[in-house]
C-alpha cells in the first residue's frame, strides 16, 4: 500500500516537538513509524538519529545519521544531524569537519551555526567560540541555538558573571515558550555558572526550574517492589553448577557499577586509559543483546535471564562479547559503564562470572546534588529531578549493591570515590590490579587521552566530560554543604526507603 506523504510530513511534526519538548523516546518511536513506510525519508533518519543519541542507542543513531547523508550530500541539516551524533560517540574531529562543510553551505541558518559552536566546545576551543559571539551576546541577541554554546564557553574559561548575565538575559527576553530542548540545558549551565560564583541561592532557583521544564512520575513504592523481585530472582545459589565454557570464562568485560554521578565515568576513564583496555562508555549492549534473544524489554530482561537455562546463556554471551569487540577492538580488557548495571548486576554473574565488577562509592548527599543539577532523560529518569526521590533512589540502589556484594561469585571490588580523587596513586594501581592487568602510568593520567585530539573516540562523552579532562583531583568532594537547606528532603526520601 503506497504511503500517504502528507500523513507522513504530519507525523514527522509531532516528531520533532516531541524531540525538541525532551521527549525523545516518543519521538524516536514516531520517527520509526515513518521510516517503515519510507526507509528513504531524510527527516525520519535526522529525527530518529537525534532522539537516538538522546536514548543513549548511539550505533543505531550513527547508521540512521550516516544514511541521511548518503542520501542528501548537500543537506546542511543532514551534517549538522551527523556531526551532533559523532559528538555523541567521542568522535570530534569528525564532527568538526561535518558541521564546517554545513557550514559553507548553510551560512547563515541558526542550527548549522549552533552545532558548528557546539564543536568549538567539544574540541575544547571555548575562547573562539566565545569570541564568535561575543558582540551577540553583549547586544542581548544570541539565537536559542547558540545560547547555550556561549555560556558554556564562558563558563569553561571561569567568567562566570559573563556566563550569568548572557543565559539571564535570554531567559528574561525569550524564555517564554521556549521548548525544553534549550531552556533546560541552559539553566543547568546557569545553575553551575552561579554555584562557581558562589551564589547558592540563586543557583538552587536555576537547578529548580531545569528540573520543573518537563515534569515527569516516580513511583516509589513500585520501584522498591522491583528491587525485591530481582533480590529474590538471584539468590547466591543461582550460580552454583553452571556449565563452564570459553565464553563464561571470558575476562574482557569490565563491568562498572553505580548511581549516576558517582565516579563511574572517572573509573572507566582510568581502566581505559591502560594500552590493553579500552573504555567503552554508556553502552546499552547487554540489555540489546539479551532483549534480542528474549524477546523482552525494560526490568523484564533480568527476571528472564536469571530463569534462562546454559544454551541460552551461551547464546548471550557469544554475542555480547562479539559486539563489545566491535566497540572495543582486540583488548585485554573493555570498560562497561551504564545506567542500567546495577539492576543487571546479577546477569552479570550468570553470564561472566569472571569477569570484574567494580562498584563506586562516593558521598551520598554529593552524588544526590550532583544528579539533582545535571542533564537526565526527566521522563526515563524521572527521579532525578526531586531530592526525595533521588533519596529513595539511592536507599534503594544501597540494599541492591550490597546483594550484589554478597552473592555473585566475580571478582568484586569496591571504589571509593574520595581515596580515588585524593590518593590516585594508591588507589589506581588497586583498580587495575583488581582487573587482572599489569599497572600502566598512563591509568594515572586518564585526560590525556581524553584531550588527545589523535586518539578521539577513544571514550565515548558522558555529562561528566569537561571534568573528566582535567587531572584527577578533589573539586567534587563537598559539593552538597553549600546545599544544606535543600538537603533536608534527600534526607527524608532516603530514610523513608531504607531498611534495617
Amino acid at each position: 500500500m503506497a504511503f500517504n506523504p502528507r500523513k507522513l510530513d504530519a507525523i514527522l511534526q509531532q516528531a520533532a516537538a516531541l524531540y525538541e519538548g525532551g521527549q525523545s523516546g516518543q519521538a524516536r518511536q514516531l520517527a520509526s513509524d515513518v521510516l517503515k513506510k519510507d526507509p528513504r525519508n531524510i527527516g525520519g533518519l535526522r529525527i530518529f538519529a537525534l532522539a537516538s543519541t538522546n536514548s543513549m542507542q548511539w550505533p543505531e543513531a550513527i547508521k540512521a545519521a550516516e544514511k541521511a547523508v548518503k542520501l542528501a550530500p548537500r543537506d546542511a541539516g543532514s551534517l549538522t544531524t551527523l556531526a551532533t551524533v559523532l559528538i555523541a560517540g567521542g568522535r570530534f574531529a569528525e564532527a568538526m569537519s561535518k558541521a564546517r562543510t554545513a557550514r559553507k553551505i548553510a551560512p547563515n541558518d541558526s542550527r548549522t551555526q549552533g552545532t558548528y559552536l557546539e564543536c568549538l566546545i567539544w574540541t575544547g576551543e571555548f575562547e573562539a567560540c566565545r569570541e564568535l559571539l561575543e558582540e551577540r551576546a553583549a547586544a542581548r541577541r544570541l539565537a536559542p541555538g547558540t545560547v547555550a554554546s556561549y555560556v558554556n564557553a564562558c563558563f569553561e574559561t571561569a567568567r562566570y558573571d559573563e556566563a550569568i548575565d548572557a543565559a539571564n538575559a535570554f531567559l528574561e527576553d525569550h524564555g517564554k515558550g521556549q521548548p525544553a530542548l534549550v531552556t533546560r540545558p541552559l539553566l543547568s549551565l546557569l545553575g553551575r555558572s552561579l554555584e562557581k560564583a558562589g551564589r547558592y541561592p540563586e543557583a538552587v532557583d536555576a537547578y529548580e526550574r531545569m528540573n520543573a521544564v518537563v515534569p515527569g512520575t516516580f513511583d516509589v513504592a513500585e520501584a522498591d517492589r522491583l528491587i525485591d523481585g530481582l533480590i529474590a530472582a538471584y539468590p547466591a545459589d543461582l550460580h552454583d553448577g553452571r556449565k563452564s565454557t570459553a565464553n563464561s570464562e571470558s575476562r574482557l568485560p569490565v563491568f562498572i557499577v553505580g548511581l549516576p554521578r558517582s565516579g563511574t565515568s572517572l573509573l572507566e576513564r582510568v581502566v581505559g586509559a591502560h594500552p590493553d583496555a579500552h573504555g567503552a562508555g554508556e553502552t546499552g549492549l547487554l540489555d540489546e543483546v539479551v532483549s534480542k534473544h528474549l524477546g523482552v524489554q525494560g526490568p523484564e530482561v533480568a527476571f528472564r535471564t536469571a530463569a534462562a537455562d546454559d544454551t541460552m546463556l551461551e547464546r548471550i554471551r557469544a554475542d555480547y562479547l562479539r559486539g563489545l569487540q566491535a566497540i572495543g577492538g582486540r583488548r585485554e580488557r573493555i570498560a562497561n559503564k551504564s545506567l542500567m548495571l546495577p539492576r543487571q548486576a546479577g546477569m552479570i554473574g550468570l553470564l561472566f562470572p569472571k569477569s570484574t565488577v567494580l562498584f563506586t562509592d562516593r558521598n551520598l548527599e554529593d552524588t544526590a546534588i550532583s544528579i539533582w543539577a545535571n542533564l537526565f532523560d526527566p521522563v526515563s529518569m524521572a527521579w532525578t529531578t526531586q531530592l526525595d526521590w533521588i533519596g529513595a533512589f539511592s536507599a534503594m540502589h544501597l540494599r541492591l549493591v550490597d546483594h550484589w556484594t554478597r552473592t555473585l561469585p566475580n571478582p568484586t571490588e569496591v571504589i571509593d570515590y574520595r581515596s580515588l580523587a585524593k590518593d590516585p596513586d594508591s588507589t589506581v594501581p588497586k583498580i587495575i590490579e583488581a582487573c587482572g592487568l599489569p599497572f600502566d602510568e598512563a591509568c594515572l593520567h586518564p585526560e590525556r587521552l581524553a584531550t588527545d585530539t589523535k586518539k578521539s573516540g577513544r571514550f565515548v562523552p558522558t555529562l561528566s566530560e569537561q571534568q573528566l579532562r582535567r587531572p584527577i583531583n578533589t573539586s567534587a568532594i563537598g559539593r552538597a554543604e553549600a546545599f544544606e537547606s535543600r538537603l533536608g528532603a534527600f534526607r527524608r526520601g532516603f530514610d523513608s526507603t531504607r531498611r534495617g
